[in-house]
Parts: structure tokens; C-alpha cells; sequence
């Protein structure tokens, strides 16, 4: 929810553009809460998003790579391909199992097994987002410790991507196989790796 404000709401479809101002104005039950605190919650809320966000990326990203590994060594059955390949998939199975409770299948699962750092940032948004107001004083050092536990598996990952996936690239490239490239999503055809 956005503060109170003046917004340009912007509809694109079939090349056209249309915008149009929009005044959002301010609940006139809320008695006890400032615009500055609305504005606050807005902010503070949309950090804890972008980090839900980076976190969902990471597991897309791994997804798309197994998919395109798997692939790859349908295609080929060279045996250091395939070694280079479970190297990479093990060491992004890693991450993904960090980020991500992999292990949940039905409704109950969350309940059996502990969820990740992808569900708590979730839950940390849902909470500053509950309500109308200045976000709790908690919320800042809870963000700030799983952002950091994010950090250390984006950055793990960035090495996977670094190390393990070049090398597979690599041996790929010898054998004429297409690169594996973790923004190609499906169906596309992509080649180059970032």
C-alpha cells in the first residue's frame, strides 16, 4: 500500500501508452499514525520486498541451470561433463537448499520441515506490511541479520556461477553444446552466460 501521495498510474498495452495521475489519500480513520510513518512502513516494506525478490531470483536462477544441465547431458555423455556437471549441481543444490525449504510437497510440509531464509524475509514483509504505521523497531535488525544470511548464499552462489559453471561452459563449448546460463528461462535460447 502506498502512502498518501500524488502517483502517475502508466497501462501499456499493445504498444500504446496511457498515464494518468492518481491521488491517494489518507484513511481519515487513522488518527494516530503520521503520513511520515506511512511513508516509512512504504519504504522499509519495499526493502524487505527486494530482498524476498533477490532470494526468489537465486532459486529461479538454480532451477533454470538443472534444467538446462540436464539438457546439456542428455545430449553428451562425456564423463567429465557429466562430473563437471554434478560438481555444479551439487554446489547449487546447496545454495537453493539454504535459501529455499526444497523439501516441501503438500500443505503440511512447512510444518515438518523448518522453513528458510526465503520464508522468513516473506514473513518479515507480511509483518511490516500488517497494519498502518511506522514499521516495528525489531524489523530494521531482523532485516539487516536476514539480509546478511542472504549475502553469504548469493555470494556462494556468484561463485558456483564463477567456478563451477564456467568450467562446465567450457567443456560444453569443447563438445559443441550450447553454454548454460542461469537468466536463460525456458524456451529461450541463450548462449551467452553473464
Amino acid at each position: 500500500v502506498v502512502p498518501p501521495g500524488t502517483y502517475t498510474a502508466r497501462l501499456i498495452a499493445d504498444g500504446a501508452t496511457l498515464t494518468a495521475p492518481i491521488v491517494v489519500k489518507r484513511n481519515p480513520r487513522l488518527t494516530d499514525v503520521t503520513d511520515a510513518d506511512l511513508r516509512a512502513q512504504y519504504a522499509f516494506g519495499k526493502k524487505v520486498r527486494d530482498k524476498t525478490t533477490e532470494a526468489n531470483e537465486a532459486v529461479i536462477a538454480i532451477r533454470r541451470v538443472k534444467s538446462q544441465l540436464d539438457d546439456r547431458l542428455k545430449k553428451n555423455s562425456d564423463a567429465a561433463l557429466k562430473s563437471t556437471g554434478e560438481t555444479r549441481r551439487t554446489n547449487a543444490s546447496d545454495v537453493e537448499d539454504d535459501v529455499y525449504q526444497v523439501k516441501n510437497q503438500s500443505g503440511q510440509d512447512p510444518l515438518n520441515f523448518p522453513i528458510k531464509i526465503n520464508n522468513r524475509i516473506g514473513t518479515l514483509l507480511s509483518t511490516v506490511n500488517s497494519g498502518d504505521g511506522r514499521p516495528i523497531a525489531s524489523a530494521a535488525p531482523i532485516f539487516n541479520y536476514l539480509s546478511g544470511k542472504l549475502g553469504v548464499q548469493t555470494s556462494a552462489l556468484a561463485k558456483v556461477w564463477a567456478t563451477d559453471l564456467a568450467a562446465f561452459n567450457a567443456q560444453a563449448k569443447k563438445l559443441g553444446l550450447p553454454a548454460v546460463n542461469p537468466k536463460c528461462a525456458p524456451g529461450q535460447v541463450c548462449g551467452i552466460v553473464p
